[in-house]
């Protein structure tokens, strides 16, 4: 893949790429390379230069920074981190390079006294600082570097609750002149001027937020993602984030909901999440921040999985081939990787380029990207040894920003605080638009302190007719909206413009005080019903969120009749998220919709929310009517039943009236999914004749393998009585076996045990683990395990540490009494887990990994992670993929290994769940509402009615258990140890 040059870049970069793959050396990683050694070594493409613009003393823990009008760099220096509350240590310099060459000679300490700095920007007479658990402004009207007072405190409750790094962090303005940020998913926020109440507070689960400095609003602007950390956009105002892990890269859409979900409320009905736009992975399984970037593969791949600070680079100094190219660190990696996002449909596509830079610095820890006045790129390094999942901080004394420039000698000095409104406005045509932004910023701070701005409105005005270029336009437009001087009139006078990209954005800026005209919206009709731009149905569909419901349907109507929208990457999925809540305007009219859309995703979504509704007693009739319609296509019907199949799970719905002929003439539909899904959705209406047909496919040897596991997990769900008897008569047939040991949890038959212990050691190791589990789930077939353990039929190394931790949530002294004697007692956390690892340490050298068997460390990670973790795309998917994870690093295997609850994320601490049948299933819940909850176990997934509960706890510690090596002989350990680290999939 390095053998070509995706930007078209010259074939000596090729050529320095090739070389630079092969020369990587590792470093020694007790200390950093000397500052101007770390960027003398840096390797970039030719005539590309590498300076140190500042380093440790002056620079310390830099943790962002932004570029202010004079293109001096504001740092924020975070020492608090990784420990909140430990003091008012955090403190913002600034820094300035007054001579242009390329490092800074004059340092001011701007504000000492602050806490957990994660963020800042400047803007509008002052410091705008994110420091959660607040949002602060640190006021410098007359911009004499001394702060007019202590900081304000914006908004808080920021959460600061779940760990040290994936929370609200930096800041950006936007094009349309709000404050941007980006949040990590754990630290969930309830956010508030200070004072408000609990109950009026706005929960935000993370993604991208924003803030108006003038108008003083807060909004959730997008859902979602993991660990976003900064934002950026392209010349025609298109956001895009990366994301700190796998995936890495995000177009940012106004009222989008992007993966993952992890349950939580926030997108509890988006159903579907919005994927990433990367084509790519910038690793293959091996990265090692302590020894050297690791394998030639993954070096041509990219680095790492673990990303931080991006730009869309649109600054003036670098080839033209960069421009609107993404550039985000990687941690992993040690370098600067280059996206190049392109249009696909309604969004993009972004592939791999070559890396801007790489470090050979082994502490080399980039964090903030930005380009400045010049168009010279700035990047900061935090230069530690402790990666983006550790909470370690062992250096606060060091810390540098670099600056990255291409044929330039020196960087001309410039303020813009000095600039006529004359000068700011000519600035819009720049073709560096850092001039661009901070000359919008200034001429909206003007109009914001009542200047009289009818003479820059006219010169905007006549910029946007004189200029032909779409980049240029906009940018006319967004001065002029920042500014109080794009009418709606004249916004709705630009739907009809020949540029997709001016009629797309006129849409947005419309719709931002919630009440688009009626002009504009039956302009935006014609749009949505014959317009040929997909761009401008994703603004359409962006918008219809901030609409009234009632406003909506004509416009969700029109859209939903574009079947040339069906496969595009966001359109289907925007779509729903602005139709979902009209359930709650007329449910009749929500019905029709279901079966006149043209779009499959829609339909299905439709019958899956009125299914799952409060609504279901009269809308699920209401669907089955107009599905039972002769003249209803097969593909619709089908949808239809998915979307109802999928919302009654784990739900007791009364059977309609209807549904007996309707199901009649399903079962005569040409269509064998029509049947099929039919048929499921009578078993969960409890249809008799359904569950009959069903348990005769269950044990039916000549029927279709993947139909019988459908329908014996189908009746298992449903509880169909007498079901027991059928599965204990499938434990011969290995075809369902596995579906049959599962589905015998369900029932209390007395013979089960005993059957499943008879026959366990004839079965393969994955069904053994399902018979575990299994036995595990009630008390007096734990009693059973034991006493099989006893006397030798099952042995207890076959015990996983996660088996050994459900037979202890079951809360029966006897069995726990059991499992202390014969598997071993559970190990208490904290010191003891520490003292552990240390001992892990000693013996676990280099030299004894060296000689793992790791065919046999596959065999133990299939039975003791597999069933939770992805591994070069084999295993479970309940916690995080671990192929890109720092795996070559002893320290983080062990650290997680052993002692996996030591900082937990909320999203995977474990559920004991004690059902009224005697069940105990303990796991992570998926899903839930005021119905049903949804878990996923080791080995399975439940949805389990509310009412069939008798008691919820939430254990503080991790669903992957500690003591996973407990029962293991050293040997055990590193083989499994050995096949963890690996660069390639043993077989």
């Amino acid at each position: 893949m390095l053998l070509r040059s995706p930007i078209g870049l010259p074939g000596l970069f090729v050529l320095f790429v090739l070389l630079s793959a092969s020369t990587l050396v590792s470093q020694e990683a007790d200390r950093p390379l000397p500052a101007g050694e770390a960027a003398q070594t840096m390797q970039v493409p030719p005539d590309f230069q590498v300076e140190l613009f500042a380093g440790e003393p002056a620079v310390q823990q830099p943790i962002g920074f932004c570029i202010d009008d004079r293109n001096r760099l504001w740092g924020a220096e975070a020492y608090a981190y990784p420990v909140h509350g430990t003091g008012k240590s955090d403190r913002i310099v600034i820094l300035e390079d007054s001579d242009g060459d390329g490092r800074h000679d004059r340092r001011t300490l701007f504000y000492e006294g602050l806490n957990y700095v994660t963020g800042i920007e400047v803007g509008f007479g002052g410091v705008w600082v994110m420091s959660p658990p607040s949002m602060l402004f640190i006021p410098d009207r007359n911009a004499d570097d001394i702060p007019d007072g202590p900081p304000q405190v914006i908004l808080d409750g920021f959460g600061n609750h779940a760990n040290a790094h994936n929370l609200a962090n930096g800041f950006a303005w936007g094009p349309d002149g709000w404050l941007y940020g980006t949040h990590g998913r754990t630290n969930w926020s309830m956010i508030g001027r200070p004072g408000t109440a609990e109950a009026d507070r706005q929960r935000f689960d993370g993604g991208v937020y924003r803030y108006h400095p003038v108008q003083h609003r807060w909004e959730a602007y997008a859902d979602g993602t993991t660990n976003p950390w900064g934002i950026d956009w392209n010349d025609l105002g298109h956001a895009f984030i990366c994301n700190c892990v796998n995936p890495h890269l995000f177009q940012v859409i106004q009222g989008a909901h992007y993966e993952p979900w992890r349950g939580r409320k926030s997108s509890q009905h988006a159903y579907q999440r919005i994927d990433t736009i990367a084509d790519h992975l910038h690793y293959v399984g091996i990265s090692d921040v302590r020894r050297g970037i690791g394998s030639a593969d993954e070096d041509a791949a990219g680095g790492g999985h673990a990303h931080c600070g991006t730009i869309i680079y649109l600054g003036d100094a670098l080839p033209a081939p960069y421009r609107n190219t993404l550039m985000t660190n990687n941690l992993h990696g040690r370098r600067i990787n280059n996206d190049i996002p392109r249009r696909s449909g309604s969004g993009y596509i972004a592939s791999h380029g070559p890396d801007l830079m790489r470090s050979q610095d082994p502490w080399f820890m980039g964090v903030t990207l930005a380009y400045g006045a010049a168009g010279e790129i700035y990047v900061s390094d935090w230069s530690d040894t402790g990666e983006c999942h550790s909470v370690r901080n062992t250096q606060r004394q060091t810390g540098r920003i670099f600056r990255i420039t291409y044929k330039q000698e020196t960087i001309p000095r410039v303020d813009l605080a000095r600039y006529s409104d004359d000068q700011l406005v000519e600035a819009q045509l720049h073709d560096n638009d850092w001039h661009v932004r901070h000359a919008r910023r200034r001429l909206q701070e003007r109009a914001a302190s009542g200047a009289d701005m009818r003479k820059v409105h006219r010169e905007l005005h006549q910029m946007f007719l004189s200029q032909t270029a779409a980049p240029k336009r906009l940018r006319a437009l967004w001065a002029l909206h920042v500014t109080d001087g794009a009418s709606d009139e004249w916004l709705t006078e630009l739907l009809d413009d020949p540029e997709e990209a001016i009629r797309s954005w006129a849409i947005t800026l419309l719709c931002e005080d919630h009440q688009p005209p009626t002009a504009a919206l039956a302009a935006m009709l014609e749009l949505a019903a014959s317009g040929d731009s997909p761009l401008v149905r994703l603004s359409i569909t962006s918008a219809l969120q901030r609409m009234p419901l009632a406003k909506r349907w004509e416009l969700v109507e029109a859209l939903a009749r574009r079947s040339e929208d069906a496969s595009d990457q966001n359109l289907p999925l925007m779509l729903w998220y602005a139709t979902e809540p009209l359930i709650d305007d007329d449910l009749a009219r929500y019905v029709r919709l279901a079966t006149k859309a043209e779009i499959p995703r829609l339909r299905i979504n439709i019958a899956r929310r009125i299914a799952s509704s409060s609504l279901a007693e009269p809308g699920v009739p209401l669907l089955i009517d107009r599905i039972s319609e002769k003249l209803i296509d097969a593909a619709v019907a089908a949808n239809v039943l998915d979307g109802l199949l999928e919302g009654m799970r784990g739900r007791k719905l009364a059977l309609p009236a209807n549904w007996p002929d309707a199901y009649a003439s399903f079962q005569t539909s040409d269509s064998g999914d029509v049947r099929s899904l039919a048929t499921r959705v009578a078993l969960a209406l409890n249809d008799p004749g359904a569950i009959a047909l069903l348990r005769r496919v269950a044990i039916d040897r000549q029927a279709a393998a993947v139909d019988r596991n459908q329908a014996i997990e189908a009746l298992v769900a449903r509880g169909a009585a007498g079901l027991d008897t059928d599965l204990l008569s499938l434990l011969d047939d290995p075809t369902v076996r596995r579906a049959a040991i599962r589905g015998l949890a369900r029932y209390a038959n007395e013979t089960t045990a005993a059957r499943l212990i008879a026959a366990y050691p004839k079965w393969e190791p994955i069904e053994q683990q399902d018979v575990l589990q299994t036995l595990a789930s009630r008390a007096t077939w734990a009693s059973d395990l034991m006493a099989a353990i006893d006397d030798k039929q099952i042995s207890a190394r076959d015990l996983t540490a996660f088996t050994a931790r459900q037979l202890r949530s079951l809360n029966n002294n006897q069995v726990s009494a059991d499992l202390d004697r014969l598997w071993g007692k559970a190990r208490p956390a904290g010191e003891d887990r520490q003292k552990q690892i240390a001992s892990y340490k000693k013996w676990l050298t280099a030299e004894l990994i060296a000689t793992a068997d790791t065919t046999r460390g596959r065999e133990l990670f299939t039975k003791n992670c597999a069933t939770c973790h992805k591994f070069f795309g084999s295993g479970g998917d309940i916690g995080p993929d671990i192929t890109g994870a720092q795996r070559s690093n002893l320290d983080y295997l062990l650290e997680n290994i052993v002692d996996p609850s030591a900082a937990v994320a909320k999203d995977y601490r474990m559920q004991v769940l004690q059902l009224i049948d005697g069940r105990v299933i303990t796991g992570l819940v998926e899903s839930s509402d005021d119905q049903s909850i949804t878990i996923r176990t080791v080995n399975d997934r439940s949805t389990i009615l509310r009412d069939d509960i008798d008691l919820q706890t939430e254990s503080p510690v991790s669903i992957m258990p500690s003591g996973l090596l407990d029962p293991m002989t050293e040997a055990d350990v590193r083989d499994l140890i050995g096949y963890l680290q690996q660069r390639h999939a043993v077989p």
